[in-house]
């Protein structure tokens, strides 16, 4: 695919970047997935804070061909070195126990 359309698809598109709600987090980092400490279940992806909304080329991938060439301003928000703050949820066990993974970048 990239020698047809110049994107890796590892790196460009196999997450939307940026905070979000639900979808999958990016990481930066290898991946830590949240197991539930109850169920010993996964705990699934619901929101996503990043320090940034996401580089020129993933983000080029993911936004509306419209605004692909708006520059993306900073938010102000610090997450370690320009990383995310990711929230994962039980969706087995009733009271939904939650947890969070700091991804640095």
């Amino acid at each position: 695919m990239e020698g047809q359309t110049g994107w890796d698809y590892r790196y460009h598109l196999p997450t939307a970047p940026g905070t979000k709600l639900g979808g999958y987090p990016g990481w930066g980092q290898d991946p830590q997935p949240a197991v539930c400490t109850r169920c010993d279940g996964p705990r699934e992806h619901l929101l996503t804070f990043e320090s940034d909304e996401g580089d020129a080329e993933p983000s080029r991938a993911w936004a509306p061909v419209e605004d692909r060439a708006v520059r993306l301003e900073h938010g102000g928000m610090m997450f370690g070195d320009m990383g995310g703050v990711c929230l994962f949820e039980c969706l087995t066990c009733p009271d939904r126990p939650h947890t969070h993974r700091v991804d640095c970048a």
